[in-house]
């Protein structure tokens, strides 16, 4: 078989070359992933990738360049979300220019970022993290947990040198109540890659000890949207949804909001207002207390002056009362008195009137005035005779008239 014309490996990348400088020659806009990015002394180099929709299969890659020039210019562009665009796995739109040489190959040269298309794709992601959470009705499962009548075990999850957890340890600390509290920090990053893989450790950490808690604070210091973007994340939401304990969020500022906000137990704005809950909270139960001693006082005091009253009463009614009765009785001893007197003369006027009808009987059947009438009183001994045969022959007896008596012996 003859041979075919052969290139060079130089011959061939030049002729690369010139179609790609023929055909690209003008910058173009190309929506990719950072794969890597490594800054060295003022440029930036990076990887960029496309995945698989729905998987994290690499489908295409290049090497690309952020010179200086361009860097400061992006830089300005940018501002704070700089940091945040320009790391791993941010999903980014970039002005490039195609630069092909023959040694070292295709490289794409990046002139500008458009920071809307990264931000649209964290919305777009956001959105997509939230809809599966309410699928899943994890959305409000923290808020089911119950926060104690008193905190006073706190389990911090923040970074040690994050100004938002010294201005949440100062506000606790200086609290005008005097209330204190036990914080164990768990060291985690709050912004970048790590994030993800540091949360769910220091979750994991204090579910193993939930015990030892009565709930979890998130707390982070402003920052960029792109800076909070960690923690709208499917796994950190989820495992705050799973929590034993409830977990308190004080992510960004007012106007921020993470998923973690939506899925935690109580979201709150800045870590200060997590500090200012946790003692308003307390001081919330201290009220109460205080409100219920009050209230048991002033109970009490109108118990005691009711019971005072009814003593000051019984007091009158054991003063009067026997003095009462004493009237009482005086006066049924009076009405006693009178009546024994009027029952005593009725009495003596019935027996008055009995002894003088008793009297004219007896006038009427005494034996003198029967004698008078011309009977006789026949007398044994001191016996009177009042039948034959109480008498027997030879008794001497003693007959009586009204004007005299005889004696007489019986003989027949």
């Amino acid at each position: 078989m003859p041979q075919t014309q052969s290139y060079s490996l130089f011959e061939l990348n030049e002729y690369l070359r010139r179609v790609i400088a023929l055909n690209f020659n003008e910058a173009i806009w190309i929506k990719a992933e950072i794969f890597q990015i490594k800054p060295s002394r003022g440029n930036y180099y990076l990887e960029l990738v496309e995945k698989a929709e729905g998987s994290n299969d690499i489908i295409a890659q290049m090497s690309a360049v952020i010179w200086v020039k361009s860097a400061l210019f992006i830089k300005r562009k940018l501002g704070e979300l700089q940091d945040a665009i320009l790391s791993d796995g941010t999903q980014i739109s970039v002005k490039v220019r195609l630069d092909f040489n023959e040694r070292y190959g295709l490289k794409l040269i990046i002139e500008d970022i458009d920071p809307s298309y990264t931000m649209g794709q964290l919305e777009l992601i956001r959105q997509k993290i939230i809809q599966r959470l309410k699928s899943e009705n994890l959305i409000h499962l923290n808020g089911l947990q119950e926060i104690p009548a008193v905190v006073q075990r706190v389990a911090v999850i923040s970074s040690k040198t994050a100004a938002g957890y010294q201005d949440f340890m100062a506000q606790l600390r200086n609290n005008p109540y005097g209330y204190q509290y036990q914080v164990d920090l768990y060291q985690a990053a709050m912004q970048g890659k790590n994030t993800e893989k540091e949360v769910l450790s220091a979750m994991q950490d204090i579910a193993d000890h939930h015990n030892q808690y009565d709930l979890i604070c998130i707390i982070r210091g402003g920052g960029s949207k792109m800076d909070l973007a960690a923690f709208d994340n499917y796994n950190i939401s989820y495992a705050i949804s799973q929590s034993p304990l409830p977990v308190l969020c004080g992510i960004g500022h007012d106007i921020d909001q993470t998923i973690a906000d939506i899925v935690a137990h109580i979201e709150l704005k800045t870590p200060t207002a997590v500090a200012d809950f946790l003692i308003e909270h307390n001081l919330f139960f201290e009220s109460e207390q205080l409100r219920m001693i009050e209230q048991i006082k002033s109970l009490s005091m109108m118990t005691l002056q009711r019971e005072e009253q009814k003593l000051l009463q019984y007091e009158y009614q054991v003063q009067q009362l026997p003095q009462e009765i004493l009237n009482d009785y005086k006066q049924q001893l009076i009405l006693l008195k009178e009546g024994i007197r009027s029952a005593t003369r009725r009495n003596i006027d019935r027996y008055e009137s009995l002894i003088s009808k008793t009297e004219a009987v007896a006038q009427v059947v005494d034996p003198k005035h029967v004698l008078k009438r011309g009977f006789v009183m026949i007398k044994k001994g001191k016996s009177i005779v009042t039948t034959s045969d109480s008498l027997e022959v030879g008794d001497t007896v003693k007959i009586e008239w009204s004007e005299g008596s005889k004696s007489a012996t019986i003989t027949k």
